[in-house]
């Protein structure tokens, strides 16, 4: 009761402390740095520090703060003289640990700068992240740290869905697409990312549409051409093109094709500086794409079915089934029906050869 009591006299007294042997009111001498009791003398604390900012007078009468501050980054801010006496304001870094950071954060920041890559800040802040995480576990001991970088900052692209794909960051550090996937998946099995679903499941050809369309120069017929390319990418997955395939092969062939609906005549060659794909691969996906039924329609069918599609995609989504995968979601069968293109229409897969069904293809190549 006497401590309740002598709490409650000191009120609002943001020092009030209680000595451990008499049970008494204790004062924080700051100046002195030290705690003692006023009843006993005796001694509760002689390492006593201010955390408020010390203000110091400069010789032209400024005040300057003591010290220097410390950011998270670990960078601390210096003022070092030059050979001509100019005051220059430097970063050094506190040890080797942080500089590794620091020059991973540079690294990821250039990489989203080239590539153009929005948000800038969220994309690079999250992909450090993982870049620490990699430093902590020693991932970075002897690999080059673009390389680890580009690893990290593709990683986050995936999960955000951004239309890059990773030659296009073998392209941005100049380093062979191979070696830099080498480092992609064993970052993914580090991070026991491997059999996550978003690095697992097939990516969607239609991300990189209206960036590869953009590269292609069509004008004001851009988004023309880019619509119609998503119909065709649309078709393509309910004939099961896209199963096994890589979507720079499917995006240059749609684009191909598209480009072609609407009087733009684009080589193949064309096609392959954009896509990052050969020649050959795209002559095997528009063999695949004759095969299909979509092939036989003309220019103004396909656009009516496209329309119809899009209406039917949407009344499947308002009008929620209620079915569920086992062990999984109800937003489960909304991912496979835009992944694969619905579970009704299109015909089988497409043969390996690539051969046969030529009639009426010509109307959309």
């Amino acid at each position: 009761g006497e401590r309740l009591s002598q709490a409650a006299a000191g009120g609002g007294r943001r020092d009030a402390m209680f000595c451990k042997h008499c049970d008494k009111d204790v004062v924080v001498d700051e100046a002195g740095g030290n705690t003692c009791c006023t009843v006993c003398g005796g001694v509760i604390d002689d390492a006593v520090f201010s955390n408020d900012p010390t203000f110091l007078k400069t010789a032209t009468g400024a005040s300057q703060v003591v010290g220097n501050v410390v950011p998270e980054s670990g960078l601390a801010p210096t003022l070092s003289r030059g050979p001509r006496g100019q005051v220059t304001l430097s970063f050094q870094s506190q040890d080797s640990h942080e500089k590794t950071l620091n020059r991973g954060r540079s690294e990821i920041n250039e990489l989203a700068d080239r590539l153009s890559i929005r948000p800038r800040e969220d994309i690079a802040a999250s992909a450090h992240r993982l870049y620490k995480l990699a430093v902590q576990r020693n991932f970075t001991r002897g690999r080059r740290t673009q390389q680890v970088a580009a690893a990290c900052l593709y990683t986050i692209c995936r999960q955000e869905q951004k239309p890059y794909m990773l030659i296009d960051f073998s392209d941005c550090i100049q380093a062979n697409v191979y070696l830099l996937g080498a480092v992609f998946l064993q970052l993914l099995q580090l991070l026991r990312l491997e059999a996550h679903p978003i690095i697992s499941r097939p990516i969607d050809p239609s991300l990189y549409i209206h960036r590869f369309a953009d590269r292609m120069n069509f004008g004001k017929s851009m988004h023309t051409v880019a619509n119609t390319a998503l119909r065709l990418v649309a078709s393509m997955k309910r004939d099961w093109m896209q199963t096994g395939r890589r979507p720079a092969g499917i995006c240059g062939a749609a684009l191909f094709i598209a480009s072609h609906m609407h009087g733009f005549r684009r080589k193949k060659r064309d096609i392959v500086g954009v896509v990052h794909v050969c020649e050959a691969t795209i002559k095997k996906r528009l063999g695949e794409f004759e095969c299909t039924p979509s092939a036989q329609l003309t220019t103004s069918e396909f656009e009516q079915w496209g329309i119809q599609y899009e209406k039917e995609q949407a009344l499947q989504t308002s009008q929620s089934t209620g079915l569920t995968l086992a062990g999984g979601p109800s937003n489960d069968l909304d991912d496979i029906v835009k992944l694969c293109g619905g579970f009704s229409g299109g015909g089988g897969p497409p043969p390996r050869g690539g051969g046969g069904g030529a009639g009426g293809a010509g109307d959309l190549s």
